[in-house]
Parts: structure tokens; sequence; C-alpha cells
């Protein structure tokens, strides 16, 4: 295993995503909006189709990172604005208005990504790594936007937490007490849909979604205010990704956003099993002390 300057590069990147995803899925767990964040992330593979087949229309490139991106974030945020108010329909509700957005919106994006295929600059493209993430094709300037968005959303989770937390436990006081719950929930899907689609590259579509709210549920499992589990998701979150590059290294066969995923499902599992044996040793103790108090 050798420490190269894109190693580090591919080092510094993951693990900073890992910690921002990490944060922000705190609060999307807490608001319950877990599956919402898939939707956005499936939705993302119809943005990035459009912005491709849109950037070689105008001759611009279909290629270029930006076009990409925009696309993606366009159609992973129009999906998620969406799931609210179709939940809201009496015949409809939650579970029906996210299967029917994940569905329609993968939907059309495999559409689209088998145009992107035939297309005549589209099979070179690359944009099948999507799928799984290419976190090895990291440039300086792909970790420079995670820096510029780390710090975008580490201001904006100080500004709106406890507006967040508010929300998330009680949103009708929220609503009594002037909350602006809308404008809340609006800013959080943006920092939802920020992270999944800063998590493309890294991850993919797929596994994305993985690293924004394993390793928040795993920080749930320790009993501690929203903010310190935030911040605790975000030290997890980083742990994850770092060690899952490291395992991607080593192994030279692991991809390096499923080698992450699997670290964090790993670090969960283990968490819970150590609350699990916590909670019996509690209840064995509690026993033994009520025995006592019985004979004494």
């Amino acid at each position: 295993m050798t420490f190269g300057a894109n190693t580090i590069l591919v080092l510094a990147g993951c693990t900073l995503f890992g910690a921002i995803a990490g944060s922000v899925g705190t609060f999307v767990l807490a608001r319950r909006r877990a599956l919402v964040s898939d939707v956005a992330g499936h939705a993302a593979l119809l943005g990035i189709a459009l912005g491709f087949l849109a950037g070689e229309a105008m001759g611009i490139g279909g290629r270029s990172p930006l076009v990409l991106l925009v696309g993606a974030a366009s159609t992973a945020f129009l999906a998620a604005v969406l799931v609210p108010p179709l939940a809201r329909l009496r015949r409809v509700g939650d579970d029906g208005a996210i299967a029917t957005l994940l569905a329609g919106f993968f939907g059309l994006g495999a559409v689209f990504f088998s145009l992107v295929q035939s297309h005549g600059s589209g099979s070179q493209g690359g944009l099948s790594k999507l799928f799984f993430g290419s976190a090895a094709a990291m440039t300086r300037a792909d970790l420079f936007m995670l820096a510029v968005l780390s710090i975008g959303v580490l201001s904006a989770l100080l500004f709106c937490a406890r507006g967040f937390a508010t929300v998330a436990f009680d949103e009708d006081f929220a609503r009594v007490s002037g909350v602006p719950v809308r404008a809340l929930d609006f800013a959080l899907t943006a920092l939802l849909v920020s992270v999944v689609v800063a998590g493309l590259q890294i991850a993919g579509v797929v596994l994305v979604v993985a690293l924004l709210l394993t390793p928040a549920a795993t920080a749930r499992l320790a009993p501690a205010s929203i903010r310190r589990t935030a911040v605790l998701a975000a030290l997890l979150g980083g742990t994850a990704a770092f060690g899952g590059v490291l395992a991607s290294l080593a192994t030279d066969s692991i991809p390096t956003g499923s080698a992450m995923t699997l670290v964090s499902a790993t670090i969960f599992a283990a968490a819970l099993a150590l609350t699990a044996l916590r909670s019996r040793v509690s209840r064995a103790k509690r026993a033994t002390r009520n025995i006592e108090d019985l004979r004494a």
C-alpha cells in the first residue's frame, strides 16, 4: 500500500465527504426524511443523462462536470420537494409518494441513460461510473469543491440547527411558535440534495444514501442531544470513509464506495451489538439490586 499524492487526495476528499454526509444525515433522520434522500439519489440519474444530452446539443460538451452536476441537482431537488405535497394526498400517503417518485424518476433516468449510451460520444463518457462511484478519479478541483461545500453545509447547520430540531421533534409546536417550518424543510432538502450530488463521484447513485444515513443511525444509538449526535455522526462518517479508502487500497479489488459503505455498516453493527450488551448488563444489575432489596 503506497501513499502517493493521489491517494492522499482521495483520502482527504472521501473523509471530508463522510463527515458532512453524517452530519446532514442526522437531521434527515430526525425529520423522518430518510427515504426522501433515496428518491433524490435515484432521481439524480435522470439529471445526469439530461445534462449530458443538453450539453451535447448546445455544443459545450456533455461530459462537463458542471453541466452534469447542475442536471443531477435539478432533478434530485425536484423529486425531493415533490414528496411532501404528494404524500399529503389522502389516497397516496408517504409510502405511495416515495415509491411512485422513486420508480418514475429512476425509470426515466434509465431510459435517457440508454439514449446517452447510444449517443456518438456517450459510450466514452464514463457516466456508468456514477452508478457505483469512482473516487480514484478525484482531482484537486473536486477536493476544493468539497471543501467549499463543507463550509456552506456547516454554516447552514449551525444557523438552522435549533429550527431543524424543533421541527423534527414537534412540528405542531413549531408551527404554533411561529417557526418557519416550510422554509426549514426547504433548507434541509437543499442540504440533502447538495450532499447526494456531491457524493455521486465518490459512492455513486446506489450507495451515496448509505453514506448519508448509516453514520447518523449509528450516532443515534448513543443518548445525546441532536447537536452532539450530529458531531458524532460526522466523526463516524469521516472514520468510515477513511477506513473504506484504506480497505480498498489494501484489497485492490473492492471499489472505494462499496468499501466505505461496508465499513460504515460494520461500525453500525458493532455499535448495535454493544448497545444491546449494555442494555442486558444494565437489566441484570437492576434485577440483582431488586433481589438484594427483597432479601434485606
